[in-house]
């Protein structure tokens, strides 16, 4: 049998009673008859009301968020964290494809890949300071840096070099799960270094599988780091969303 427990939950800037009553699978009149004071029409941003949710409502831990987003703006910081994430593993990709082959492009390609850690910065400046900003950028161009030193001495078959820059790739992503989790709470520094220490895993196996000369399985590794790709770029739209709501309201 459902036993309904009242919850507390303060207006936010957006806020109406129908989409309240939405959310918390419950009515306006129900929520009216519980807050008699409340002006339905003019609800002011700060105040505390009761609610209590219906029986299929399910309790989150940030059940005291705002409920009503602006749609288009969720979508805008997904797609465009997306792109920038999947234009990250895309021209990895291709630089892989340039260093293994001794291609001609490998100078433009290693030039364009080096751009996307700013196009991830920029992101990032919309809701943090510059040098949280620049911070995101170093740590990333530093990981596509040693990156393409790693897959150069695998080529290259020089075993000792490629354990050492490997072990750097690694520090480098624990640098990086230091500075996201530093700046966002939603960022959870275990969750982003599993994250990280996965991509680095699957980047690797695609590189081992692209030097070998299967690229049967060297494509079926790349189709993991795509599928990782958009998680990662998920993940980190998740937590902006999060951790400023109200950048998000309609």
């Amino acid at each position: 049998m459902y036993h309904p427990q009242q919850l507390s939950y303060v207006i936010k800037q957006g806020d109406n009673l129908y989409q309240l009553a939405k959310h918390y699978h419950t009515t306006v009149p129900m929520i009216l008859s519980q807050n008699p004071n409340i002006d339905p029409y003019n609800l002011q941003v700060g105040a505390s009301i009761v609610i209590t949710p219906g029986e299929n409502f399910a309790a989150q831990p940030d059940y005291n968020m705002p409920v009503c987003p602006d749609f288009y703006k969720h979508i805008d910081l997904t797609n465009s964290m997306r792109e920038v994430w999947m234009q990250h593993v895309y021209w990895t990709r291709m630089l892989l494809i340039s260093i293994a082959e001794k291609l001609k492009d490998q100078n433009d390609v290693t030039n364009r890949l080096l751009q996307n850690p700013y196009d991830i910065a920029k992101i990032y400046a919309n809701y943090y300071t510059s040098d949280a900003a620049k911070k995101i950028a170093q740590l990333l161009t530093e990981h596509l840096q040693i990156g393409a030193a790693l897959i150069t001495a695998l080529r290259d078959k020089k075993s000792a070099e490629a354990d050492n820059l490997n072990r750097q790739w690694y520090i480098n992503a624990d640098k990086m799960a230091d500075a996201f989790s530093s700046i966002n709470p939603y960022y959870k520094h275990e969750d982003l270094r599993k994250m990280l220490y996965n991509h680095l895993q699957l980047t690797t196996q695609e590189v081992a599988m692209r030097l070998a000369g299967n690229f049967k399985a060297d494509i079926q590794a790349f189709n993991k780091v795509e599928d990782e790709a958009i998680s990662m770029a998920d993940y980190f739209s998740s937590g902006i969303m999060k951790q400023f709501p109200n950048k998000f309201l309609s």
